[in-house]
């Protein structure tokens, strides 16, 4: 990793001088939550030049996971090494990293064809993730063996919560959260004595053997589709954890667009991953409990109460809540038939068992 001396009004192409490419055009195409993005024409074809408020050590174990999962195989944008070999640049708390831009059609949260590609990829993406070997001096993220104190974190949370809801008793939200309180903090609670169970512990030791790696935030605004199947545009964020992770963030992302808890989509798009990357009977146990945990609730609940979402009205934040209740009333169906939905998924995968 590189360090150019300084930033100013013109760090930009300074920035740029460091890539062994000849620049026709420069062009901002967003500039949020701390992040620049720009396309930059070259002799070479385009590029994508990211700029992240972030510690480069912590850039450059996202970089390098990217270019490992490059060099395994994985459909992803090519990432670019400055003229010195370096995978991203660092200027104070400022992070940049390059890529070629690729183009494709947008995938779509509400195309079942799609959700199966999507799952498809990201059963492709962890399996190229395993071996990877974080360079010395970058700053990893692990979430592996942080699920209790994840999940005791959350409902200490909730339960301070409910206290400040019982004290506004003409709050229209605080009235509709303690009528779901107490059963989302049972589910909670069962979720975390799961955690005990043995299983737990050799799955993550299994992961841990293997040195694979999940999305912080699994999205298909980072997926194109190319030429039939899922092409990510670039690498967001990783972090060292189990790969039930992922299924439980893009289960629970598209039931909440979907705004009721689909059984059967739910068990194509596991089927589509498990075609690909076969999961164990213990591994599946562990994403039923982790969908078990209210992770929706406690983070409509989390955004209220601290008034995270400002642009929100009362209004829509009432609608939120009410959406993900009906998504986690919805979803008992199918935590409560895991063996019939294990079997399903497996009878369709050709009896494939192994993890």
């Amino acid at each position: 990793m590189e360090e150019p001396n300084k930033l100013n009004h013109d760090y930009l192409e300074g920035i740029i001088d460091y890539y062994p490419f000849d620049v026709k055009d420069i062009t901002l195409l967003s500039n949020k939550s701390g992040r620049k993005t720009w396309e930059i024409h070259t002799s070479d074809g385009v590029k994508i030049l990211k700029q992240a408020v972030m510690n480069p050590r912590r850039m450059l174990y996202i970089a390098n996971a990217h270019l490992h999962l490059l060099e395994k195989g994985l459909p992803i944008a090519p990432i670019h090494l400055t003229k010195n070999g370096s995978l991203c640049l660092g200027l104070g708390n400022a992070a940049f990293v390059m890529y070629d831009k690729v183009t494709g059609n947008e995938m779509s949260y509400y195309s079942k064809e799609h959700l199966g590609k999507t799952l498809e990829f990201a059963a492709q993406f962890y399996e190229a993730s395993k071996g990877y070997q974080p360079i010395k001096e970058s700053k990893k993220r692990a979430r592996l063996n942080k699920w209790q104190k994840l999940y005791r974190w959350k409902l200490q949370e909730l339960e301070g919560q409910k206290k400040i809801a019982e004290s506004l008793p003409n709050d229209p939200f605080s009235i509709l959260f303690l009528e779901h309180a107490e059963k989302m903090l049972q589910r909670g609670r069962d979720a975390l004595q799961n955690l005990d169970e043995p299983y737990y512990k050799q799955c993550t030791m299994e992961v841990l053997n293997e040195g694979g790696f999940c999305q912080q935030d699994f999205t298909l605004a980072r997926l194109i589709e190319v030429d039939g199947s899922a092409y990510m545009k670039e690498l967001h964020s990783i972090t060292q954890d189990l790969p039930s992770r992922d299924l439980r963030i893009l289960l629970n992302k598209v039931m909440k667009k979907m705004s009721v808890w689909d059984h059967d989509l739910a068990i194509h798009m596991l089927r589509s991953y498990d075609t690909v990357h076969p999961l164990s009977e213990n591994h599946y146990r562990i994403l039923w409990t982790d969908l078990a945990f209210p992770h929706l609730f406690c983070s409509i609940i989390h955004k209220y109460y601290l008034g995270q979402k400002r642009s929100w009205s009362d209004e829509k934040y009432m609608w939120a809540l009410q959406n993900i209740v009906a998504v986690e009333n919805s979803k008992d169906e199918f935590l409560n038939s895991f063996s019939d939905i294990y079997l399903e998924i497996k009878e369709q995968n050709g009896g494939k068992k192994n993890a």
